[in-house]
């Protein structure tokens, strides 16, 4: 695949005669002046659960944590989750083309496999030969919030957060009766429309939704580096959700989950087509034993169906089943204890024309925590036991530390370790022939160990953090050639790794006004043999985020704006430019029923490239108009 180079409006060339640093003010300026998303003048400190796996403040969190809630989700204007992403600090989004193109996530400088991605709680990580979890097929409307933890977790969330998770709730039914539809419109084509209701009958409550989103979108590659035609590819997703929960008595609920996002696409600029289907089914039982002792017990089963044509055309499906029990334990005001089982059948099965036989094994693990106050120190510690099948048994620890010392500071500190095991493509994964691939099975898990110190500062609403990190991992997987003649590979464990940097992030409300923006320097590092130190290919050493929020006279601004520094690309064999791109929106309520919003993206028109010949979102403007009965 390459990626298209758009002719752009003269009034780029005025732009471009700025160095890199004053362009980038100019555009940090432009977001100061442009406002943002209102939101009451009261607002609360964010919770998170993802740190501990119960609900706690931010501030209280010992692991690096962001959290967006449904009111950030809905100010970013948004449609997919990477798209949403990209304003956290140290996550990095790349894509080869526009919306429904395949990308990744990167955090800390990690990637793909390397980063678990949970779906109200269950891995939606392909065992493909990608390992990756489809983010850009995941559409924002059914999302209520998103956590994303930097950092070595496996201890508390196993195999494969080794860079972080991200952990996506799905819209679940609120105090209703309520019920809207959306319809919008905008550049490429672009085309959306949406229903959500929830409503509450006796001791059940049910909650509903479906949205539609459809673009011509953009060329996914650049003609002149790829000689393809210069045609658009297009997108279009079907998303669904459903949520029921039923009390049976107080401190006792059943619930029922579904989620279903079918993403067709076009990509090669047009000339080839394939699709990714993703699906969720849940039971789960809430349970409150005691004042003390909460559980949470979950059956459920994840599916991703990939098909595409063209020279590598194939069609497979990704399963996993999992069992949970989770429990929270108050051992009395100052220490908490929780703990459970996890198991999962982990299966792939396939036409046979994807080189990727069907197969499946089980991971199944044990987890314990333990975190509470002692002698005015806050301690966390999670240790887990993985059994992976085809690998001996996995034993990854947390441990973290916090200090308040007056005044709204608190000093932070800690170590933890983790591992992944390969999914199941990078061990069977083979094409015959010239060009080919063989299997690896004798391939190993990646391991890696972490610390952390920090500083934060924590006051209501406002909130400041700065954390130095370090992580070192060993045995990464790396796509090597076995056979140079006939260029022939597979998946090896040839690459160590070292990330160190200082992550700043603050979020916070005065009155009409609210605010958030990050800096992460980082130096990401490949230490194997002979690689003499070179930097990771496409992260970058700088990334930055700022954004700004006002109401003004009923009127709803904001804006975002999203810098990366130069990253490698060995694809192309070059260095990608760094880039400054500002978003925009506005909203506004014509009557109680019917409301606007409008968002531009990409203001400038900015050409970059997050992968070598792939085309990036050029300036693009979508108008959503919302009716929302009232008493619905």
């Amino acid at each position: 695949m390459g990626h298209r180079r758009h002719r752009f409006p003269k009034f780029r060339a005025a732009a471009g005669g700025l160095s890199a640093r004053p362009r980038l003010l100019a555009l940090l300026g432009a977001c100061a002046w442009a406002g943002a998303q209102a939101q009451p003048a009261v607002v609360l400190p964010p919770v998170v659960v993802s740190a501990s796996t119960y609900a706690q403040p931010l501030s209280a969190a010992l692991p690096s944590v962001s959290v967006l809630t449904r009111e950030d989700i809905e100010a970013s204007g948004a449609h997919n989750l990477g798209s949403l992403l990209r304003q956290v600090v140290g996550v990095q989004i790349t894509s080869a083309g526009g919306p429904g193109q395949s990308g990744n996530v990167f955090i800390r400088g990690f990637s793909g496999p390397n980063v678990l991605v949970l779906l109200d709680g269950v891995p939606m990580n392909a065992q493909d030969s990608t390992g990756n979890a489809y983010l850009s097929n995941l559409q924002t409307r059914q999302i209520e919030r998103v956590e994303v933890i930097r950092g070595n977790v496996s201890a508390i969330y196993g195999s494969g957060a080794v860079g972080g998770v991200v952990l996506i709730t799905t819209r679940g039914a609120g105090s209703g009766p309520h019920a809207s539809v959306s319809v919008g419109g905008g550049s490429q084509g672009t085309a959306s429309t949406s229903v959500e209701a929830d409503a509450s009958v006796g001791r059940t409550e049910l909650q509903g939704g479906f949205s539609r989103y459809t673009t011509q979108g953009i060329p996914s590659q650049d003609p002149l580096q790829s000689g393809l035609p210069d045609a658009s590819d297009g997108y279009r997703n079907n998303t669904a959700n459903l949520s029921i929960r039923h009390k049976l008595a107080p401190g006792h609920e059943l619930g029922l989950l579904a989620y279903d996002s079918l993403g067709r696409y076009t990509y090669d600029n047009g000339t080839v087509g394939g699709s990714t289907h993703q699906s969720l089914f849940g039971l789960h039982s809430d349970d409150r034993f005691t004042q003390a002792w909460t559980s949470h017990l979950s059956l459920s089963e994840q599916t991703t169906r990939s098909s595409f044509g063209g020279a590598y055309a194939a069609d497979y499906r990704t399963r996993i089943d999992q069992l949970e029990w989770r429990n929270v334990v108050r051992l009395n005001s100052a220490w908490t204890a929780t703990g459970g089982l996890d198991l999962q059948r982990q299966s792939i099965d396939s036409d046979g024309s994807g080189g990727i036989p069907s197969v499946s094994r089980h991971a199944n693990a044990v987890f314990a925590g333990l975190d509470g106050t002692l002698a005015g120190n806050e301690v966390q510690l999670n240790l887990r036991h993985d059994e992976v099948g085809g690998f001996s048994g996995q034993d990854t620890a947390y441990l973290g530390w916090g200090r308040p010392v007056g005044g709204g500071f608190k000093l932070l500190a800690d170590a933890s370790t983790a591992f992944n095991a390969p999914p199941l493509g990078y061990l069977y994964y083979q094409v015959p022939g010239m060009f080919g691939t063989i299997p690896n099975p004798a391939l190993k898990p990646e391991r890696a160990h972490s610390v952390e110190a920090g500083l934060q500062w924590a006051r209501g609403a406002q909130y400041l953090r700065a954390t130095l990190f370090q992580t070192m991992a060993t045995d990464q997987w790396a796509y090597a050639t076995v056979d140079p003649v006939n260029f022939i590979g597979q998946f090896q464990n040839l690459d160590s790794t070292r990330t160190r940097g200082l992550e700043l992030s603050l979020r916070g409300s005065r009155g009409d006004w609210r605010w958030h923006g990050n800096l992460t320097l980082q130096d990401p590092v490949n230490t194997s043999a002979g690689a003499g130190g070179a930097t990771i290919p496409l992260v970058p050493h700088t990334l930055a985020n700022a954004g700004l929020q006002r109401e003004v006279g009923g009127l709803l601004l904001g804006s975002e704006v999203h810098y990366s520094g130069p990253r490698y690309d060995p694809f192309g064999a070059t260095t990608l430019g760094s880039y400054a791109v500002v978003d925009l929106s506005a909203g506004r309520n014509i009557t109680r029923e019917w409301s606007w919003r409008l968002r531009v993206d990409n203001l400038f028109d900015r050409h970059y490239q997050t992968n070598y010949g792939y085309e990036t979102q050029p300036l693009g403007v979508f108008l959503e108009l919302t009716w929302t009965p009232v008493g619905a």
